[in-house]
């Protein structure tokens, strides 16, 4: 099932995709990341950005140093926006790609009561990358006391 949702995307979406995770492997303090929005729950459209979540042990080090942003092609123009304990990137790339990037820390995820939480697991998530199951093991309470069809995948 969610390769088939990965087969959907579009394939320079997709080689993006590839080219986070792969980076993500080498970030040791990157703990999880994953795809939300449109494009996991399959209806994504030209116009859609990827919405990304990265839970890290030091996400302030992240927005501080935009640098990383530049691994995934040239940036013309990001926006940060905070919505509490996520801080989002909102980047446009010079190829035309649109990504947010939502960082936050690793209790995101840990109160199944969050509305924030609850909304964006809920409304397409999947997961792209973890050490030790370290969001997949957070999920569960969510996809219990919701009605949307989140898809988890801990490769």
């Amino acid at each position: 099932m969610v390769a088939d949702l990965i087969n959907e995307i579009d394939l320079n979406v997709r080689v993006f995709l590839q080219s986070v995770v792969e980076w993500a492997k080498n970030e040791p303090d990157l703990m999880a990341l994953a795809l939300a929005g449109s494009h996991a729950r399959g209806e994504a459209n030209p116009e859609s950005d990827v919405d990304l979540i990265l839970l890290l042990r030091k996400p302030m080090e992240y927005l501080e140093d935009r640098d990383w942003i530049s691994e995934f092609g040239e940036p013309s123009h990001i926006v940060q926006e905070d919505w509490g304990k996520v801080t989002s990137l909102h980047v446009l790339y010079a190829d035309g790609l649109k990504v947010e990037y939502g960082l936050s820390n690793l209790e995101w995820g840990s109160d199944s009561d969050d509305e924030g939480d609850a909304q964006v697991i809920g409304n397409g998530f999947i997961v792209l990358y973890e050490t030790d199951r370290h969001l997949s093991n957070k999920l569960k309470p969510f996809l219990k006391s919701s009605a949307a069809n989140s898809i988890v995948d801990a490769g």
